[in-house]
C-alpha cells in the first residue's frame, strides 16, 4: 500500500475514531440507558412520609446580599421545626456574611456558623461541615439556591427505602426571558439521563443546588474534588442507591452571559477530571463494571472531550494536506462551525437560534481545552466566585 494511502486511511482513523466517541457519549449511551432501563425493569423505590432529621449545609463565600434569604428561605421550609438545623460554612468571607450568620445564630438554635481560615474551596468547607451536623440526613446546597417549600420534604421521601443513601433533587433556573437556547438544551438533555440513571438507580451525579445523603455515608473530600459528583458516588460504592427526586426543586439565576458560562465550565471542568479518574480507580478496584461502563461514558468522555475536539480537527486537516477529498469536507465543516458559533457568540441578540446553538457548541468546546490545560499544568483551582459577580 502506498504511504500517502496509509496515512489517509490514519488520518481517517482519527477523524471519525473522535467523532464516534463524542457522538457516542452524547447520544449513543442515553439510548443504551433507555434500552437497560427497559430490559431491567428494576424494582422501584419506595417512598414514604418519614420525617428524618435534617441539616442543611451550606458552604458560603461573601454571600452577604443572599445569606439571610437562604436562610430564610431553609427555616421556613414545610417540615417538623424541630426536625431541620442549618450550618453555614463561611470559607473566610470578608462581606459580612459571617455577621448576617452570626445574628441568627444568636436569636435560634437551628442556625450554626463555622469558618474556615484562608479560602479553602467548597470541598475543604463541607469537609468541617457535614461531619458535625447533628441530621440523619444532610442536604447540601448553594447560597443563592431557593427551595420551594416542600424542598425538603420531598426530598425525605425515598430514603424511606432502606436502599436508599442519596437522592438529588431537580434545579430550575429563575429568569423572565429563559435559559440561552444552546444552554437550555443542554440543560434539559441532562436532565432526561439523569432520570434514565436513576431508573436504573445508578444515579452517577447530583444537582449541586439540591441533593441530600444520610450523613453516616460522608467521605471526606479532596480540596479539588467536584463535590456534587464525588459524594453522591462514593454512597453508590458503599452499596446504596441514588436517585433523582424531580418533585424536590431548587432555583438558581442562570449564568449572566456565554462568557460568564465558560467561565464557570472552565472551573467545574478542570477540577472533575481529576475526581473522574480518581473514581475510575475506585470502581475498577472494586470491580462495580457497570458503575464503570457508566462513568466513563457520561463522565471521563465529556471532561476529556477536548482530545476528541483535537482529533476531529487533526484528522480532518491532515486528511485535507493529503488531498482527500472526504476529509476536506469534514474540516472545512468544522472550521464553519467554529466560525458560525464564533460569530453568534460576538452577537448573541442578532442571529438566529440555530447560530447561538452553534455558540454554545463552541463555548463548550473552548471550555473543555482550557479545563484540560488547567488539569494537565496543575493549576485548577479549588475556590470559587458566586455567580451574580460574574462578568459577561
Amino acid at each position: 500500500m502506498p504511504a500517502t494511502e496509509s496515512y489517509q486511511m490514519a488520518a481517517h482513523l482519527i477523524a471519525w475514531g473522535a467523532l464516534a466517541i463524542l457522538c457516542y457519549a452524547y447520544f449513543g449511551y442515553p439510548v443504551l440507558l433507555a434500552l437497560a432501563v427497559r430490559l431491567r425493569r428494576p424494582a422501584p423505590v419506595q417512598r414514604g412520609d418519614a420525617r428524618p432529621s435534617v441539616t442543611v449545609v451550606v458552604a458560603a463565600w461573601n454571600e452577604a446580599p443572599t445569606i439571610a434569604a437562604k436562610i430564610e428561605n431553609t427555616l421556613s421550609q414545610d417540615y417538623p421545626p424541630d426536625l431541620l438545623d442549618m450550618i453555614v460554612v463561611s470559607d473566610a468571607s470578608t462581606d459580612g456574611t459571617d455577621d448576617i450568620v452570626a445574628g441568627y445564630a444568636a436569636r435560634t438554635e437551628r442556625v450554626s456558623l463555622l469558618r474556615t481560615e484562608g479560602r479553602q474551596g467548597k470541598s475543604v468547607a463541607l469537609n468541617l461541615g457535614v461531619p458535625t451536623a447533628k441530621g440523619e440526613i444532610v442536604v447540601l446546597t448553594d447560597a443563592d439556591a431557593t427551595f420551594e417549600p416542600d424542598a425538603v420534604a420531598q426530598l425525605a421521601k425515598p430514603f424511606a427505602d432502606p436502599r436508599v443513601g442519596a437522592v438529588s433533587g431537580q434545579l430550575r433556573y429563575r429568569t423572565s426571558g429563559g435559559l440561552d437556547e444552546g444552554e437550555g438544551a443542554y440543560w434539559h438533555y441532562e436532565q432526561r439521563v439523569k432520570q434514565l440513571e436513576s431508573s436504573l438507580h445508578s444515579l452517577l451525579g447530583a444537582n449541586g443546588s439540591i441533593y441530600a445523603i444520610r450523613r453516616n455515608l460522608f467521605r471526606p473530600l479532596r480540596a479539588l474534588d467536584v463535590n456534587d459528583l464525588r459524594i453522591p458516588y462514593e454512597v453508590l460504592l458503599q452499596g446504596y442507591l441514588v436517585v433523582l427526586e424531580p418533585a424536590a426543586r431548587s432555583y438558581e439565576a442562570p449564568a449572566p452571559s456565554l462568557w460568564a458560562e465558560y467561565r464557570r465550565k472552565v472551573r467545574i471542568m478542570s477540577r472533575a477530571i481529576a475526581t473522574v479518574l480518581l473514581l475510575v480507580g475506585r470502581t475498577v478496584a472494586r470491580r462495580r463494571m457497570a458503575f464503570l461502563w457508566q462513568l466513563i461514558s457520561h463522565k471521563l468522555f465529556r471532561e476529556i472531550q477536548a482530545i476528541f475536539f483535537a482529533g476531529m480537527l487533526f484528522g480532518a486537516g491532515w486528511g485535507t494536506a493529503l488531498g482527500d477529498g472526504v476529509l476536506s469536507l469534514f474540516f472545512a465543516g468544522q472550521l464553519a462551525l467554529y466560525l458560525l458559533g464564533a460569530v453568534a457568540w460576538a452577537f448573541p441578540r442578532a442571529v438566529p437560534r440555530l447560530l447561538r446553538l452553534a455558540a454554545h457548541f463552541d463555548m463548550i468546546a473552548l471550555a473543555s481545552f482550557a479545563a484540560l490545560a488547567l488539569w494537565l499544568t496543575g493549576r485548577a483551582r479549588a475556590t470559587w466566585q458566586p455567580a451574580r459577580t460574574a462578568q459577561g
